[in-house]
């Protein structure tokens, strides 16, 4: 299979993915592999979430486990290059005629839910 010619100027600047929720049915058990297994931080925990972020995560997190009854990834995120792309970012989305929306999540910057 030939590899894709890479495209140097996108819409708007993909960096990585980030702030991935994941729906977890045992919140203890999900906590144990992922702080004691494979070594991320807690920077955040009650009853209900834990956030989580690997040793050279710049932001507060970049794993949410949830408590929930359906085991899912329910949010995958992505940080972009700079500020302007958010605003770049709607703009391609809202111009396929898809649904954009700005969101508050805790402890995130401007977010853009499509």
């Amino acid at each position: 299979m030939p590899i894709p010619t890479p495209n140097l100027y996108p819409p708007f600047n993909i960096v990585r993915l980030s702030h991935v929720e994941f729906i977890v049915t045992d919140l203890a058990a999900s906590r144990a592999f992922y702080v004691d297994t494979l070594g991320l931080q807690v920077t955040h925990e009650d009853d209900d979430e834990i956030y989580l972020r690997a040793m050279e995560e710049r932001g507060h997190h970049c794993i949410i486990l949830k408590q929930g009854d359906d085991p899912r990834a329910d949010h995958l995120d992505f940080k972009l290059y700079r500020e302007q792309d958010l605003d770049m970012a709607e703009a391609f989305f809202r111009n396929r005629r898809l649904p954009v929306t700005w969101v508050e999540r805790p402890f995130q910057s401007r977010t853009l839910r499509t």
